[in-house]
């Protein structure tokens, strides 16, 4: 939680002055139309902080008669201080309604050189309380883009004050979508703009965001340090919102701790001052934190009476995290039905507000402040033509760029082909021997022991090639994604440089080549990873897993028209290795849902369960997505094999799949059942500290028959 600076006034709330307000009141009756506005406006300012209901209708008052005397700049101002009020209380539609007229009457007014001077620190302001109900709203592109649009003006203007102020608000828009280390970025600016120019104004809620963002960074002490650096220079007279947001940021700093009592009594005293203030959102935000307080104390059903009082004035962001702990709870509690609800929630609510469109505007309103300053300072050094040069050379750049990347992944390809060739061939030479071992056998015990030696010697080249091309696979994906993401950071920084849209198409098409090399190289980490990992049996839990897989699955981009469902049986335990299951459902779902039917006429699902059989566990994967041709399914756990030009990882997600599954002893089928649906069937052994010892005495065994073929060997050479 961060405290946001809004220009509407020049200090800090404080208490409302009784005697003042009844001095405007009894002025009203003999004050003229120009006067009757400064009373209203002011009466609005005196009540704000102490009676919203009374400071609503002022400003609504003050409005009509700033219409009334035809004063555009009293318009903007009582406007701004109407959807100010709105915005408090809750009603941002309605809020940003409020600016947006006012802003439009700012930018018309600022367009005549005369008037200028006069609207430009209005349009500042709503421009940032435009911002500010955005953020509230959950809108985080269009918060971000007019708190970019404001720092223009106040860099413009030049005012250290003004552009920490910007600083402040873009970190806490940060804050909000999830993105600390760009928070910190911009609280860190905001704290140094201050100390460089001597600004004690607000110095203290600077340490307090930075005091909150590194707390969330798990940088607890850091934290804490920086909170209780700020307490000193809090006036807890009139700044009673500040004193509420120190105790909040030290309580939550805390309870990260597990220094609970401690942390108990410093939300306490925030939650009664946000109330004091009526600053709804900011009392929902408190009660959330004490109910995971209580959460953690084991506490559940006072968790949940604190979360269902947090949920009255909760914003849509701060909804997310009530439904995943909501989740949370009853999962502990036993209650999954009601779990399940809330995660459908939570994972609804989370895609709506972080949507792949919001993400995409973020970068873009991002990338378009940077662009502006670096085109600003450009042509403040009136370096034009230097500009178009580094354009042709970056173009030039980029093409020679697009040739290395595609010559590195045709060598890359061919170089693994030619080795899965080797190991192919090499299996089938090990076969052919072991038939003609077999007809030896019958014939000569001596050459038994001859081919016996020649078969041990391939067993152990074999393992030697694999064990060599393990190793070069794992070093190549290693050399090459360095250079790989240094042409990605190139081709990114190309795009934001570059002004030919010919010429950015081609560099967007380089940077999903190289996007796709890496999810390949990834993949064949992850080969090399399952090969040499030690199994490890613990305690294995389905549902968590399941939720986990579909919640990343969400964030990537789950199609609105796939239904999701998975079912666990309750009593199911599985001892096997966490990380391998994983893997294994992670890429079977991930399949599932990438080759979903795109037909409108169809109604695409994937269905996830989990059920015992006998002494085994089966997981089973349902889709009626494109299918698998026939001729494909023998083929389809193979390396390489692609059974649609939808796949992105080359043809390695389904080997993967089989590859831990045989890791851990277990078997995958694929099978069609009566619908025509497409069905993987995993079967885990729920054995897996037997099935370890097996192994470990089936090696032991072969190094004894080694020694005992290499001493009969010796012997028969001696005789």
């Amino acid at each position: 939680m961060v405290l946001l600076l809004c220009g509407l006034t020049a200090g800090r709330a404080g208490a409302q002055d009784v005697h003042l307000v009844d001095s405007l009141k009894s002025a009203l009756d003999k004050a003229n139309k120009a006067q009757r506005f400064e009373i209203y406006y002011s009466l609005f300012r005196e009540t704000r902080t102490s009676n919203q209901e009374d400071a609503l209708e002022y400003a609504q008052k003050a409005l009509v008669q700033a219409k009334e005397n035809g004063d555009s700049l009293a318009i903007i101002k009582a406007a701004h201080a109407h959807g100010y009020m709105l915005r408090t209380m809750g009603n941002y539609y309605d809020a940003i309604a409020d600016f947006q007229y006012a802003l439009g009457i700012g930018k018309r007014a600022n367009t005549v050189d005369s008037l200028k001077e006069r609207y430009n620190d209005q349009v500042m302001f709503i421009i940032n309380s435009l911002a500010l109900a955005y953020g509230s709203k959950g809108n985080y592109d269009e918060a971000l883009r007019y708190h970019f649009e404001s720092l223009k003006i106040r860099e413009k203007k030049g005012d250290p004050l003004d552009i920490s102020v910007a600083f402040n608000n873009i970190g806490s828009v940060y804050g909000d979508l999830g993105d600390d280390e760009n928070a910190l970025a911009y609280y860190q600016k905001t704290y140094n703009i201050k100390v460089e120019n001597n600004i004690t104004h607000d110095l203290d809620l600077a340490l307090l965001n930075l005091g909150a963002t590194l707390g969330r960074l798990g940088k607890y002490a850091e934290a804490e340090s920086k909170i209780r650096e700020a307490f000193p220079m809090i006036d807890t007279v009139k700044n009673q919102g500040i004193q509420a947001q120190a105790n909040y940021s030290l309580g939550v700093t805390l309870m990260n701790q597990k220094r609970y009592e401690e942390a108990e009594k410093n939300l306490r005293i925030a939650s009664g001052l946000f109330k004091k203030l009526g600053f709804n959102d900011d009392v929902s935000l408190t009660l959330s934190s004490l109910a995971k307080l209580r959460y953690e104390q084991k506490r559940m059903d006072e968790a949940l009476y604190l979360l269902s009082q947090s949920q009255e004035n909760a914003t849509r962001k701060l909804m997310t995290e009530n439904y995943l702990l909501y989740s949370k709870i009853y999962s502990d509690l036993g209650d999954f039905k009601q779990a399940s609800h809330y995660q459908d929630l939570y994972i609804k609510l989370d895609k709506e507000i972080f949507s792949a469109d919001l993400i995409r505007n973020i970068a873009r309103i991002q990338t378009s402040y940077e662009e502006r300053k670096n085109i600003q300072t450009i042509a403040e050094k009136d370096e034009i033509l230097m500009l178009n040069e580094k354009s042709i050379q970056q173009q030039k750049m980029a093409n020679v760029l697009l040739i290395i990347i595609i010559v590195l992944f045709s060598a890359l390809v061919i170089v693994i082909f030619r080795n899965y060739q080797k190991i192919k061939s090499v299996n089938e030479a090990l076969a052919t021997a072991k038939r003609m071992i077999e007809v030896q056998n019958r014939l000569l015990d001596k050459q038994v022991q001859e081919k016996t030696k020649e078969l041990v010697d391939t067993n152990e080249a074999l393992t030697k090639v694999n064990d060599e091309l393990d190793n070069f696979i794992y070093k190549t994906s290693h050399d090459i994604r360095g250079p790989l993401a240094s042409l990605k950071g190139m081709v990114n920084l190309a795009i934001m440089d570059v002004n030919d849209e010919k010429a950015i198409g081609y560099l967007q098409k380089l940077d999903l080549t190289a996007e796709k090399l890496n999810m390949v190289l990834t993949r064949l980490l992850i080969v090399n990873r399952i090969n040499h990992a030690e199994l490890k049996p613990e305690v294995v839990h389905f549902e968590p897993i399941i939720q986990e897989i579909l919640t990343l699955e969400v964030k990537k981009g789950v199609p609105a028209k796939i239904r999701v469902e998975y079912e666990v049986d309750h009593d199911i335990q599985l001892v096997s290795d966490k990380e391998m299951v994983r893997l294994v459902l992670e890429n079977l779902i991930d399949n599932a849902i990438k080759f979903y039917n795109e037909s409108e006429r169809v109604e695409s699902f994937v269905k996830i369960v989990v059920e015992r059989d006998g002494s085994n566990i089966v997981a089973r994967v349902m889709d009626n997505g494109v299918g698998v041709a026939q001729m494909n399914r023998e083929k389809i756990f193979q390396m390489f094999v692609r059974a649609s030009e939808r796949s992105e990882t080359g043809g390695i997600g389904l080997y993967l799949a089989k590859l831990a599954t045989e890791k851990l002893g277990g078997e995958i089928n694929l099978f069609s059942t009566d619908e025509k649906f497409t069905e993987f069937t995993v079967r885990f052994p729920n054995d897996l500290p037997a099935i370890l010892e097996r192994r470990k005495e089936e090696r032991r065994k072969h190094d004894e028959e080694k020694v005992q073929w290499s001493s009969q060997t010796k012997t028969a050479h001696s005789a």
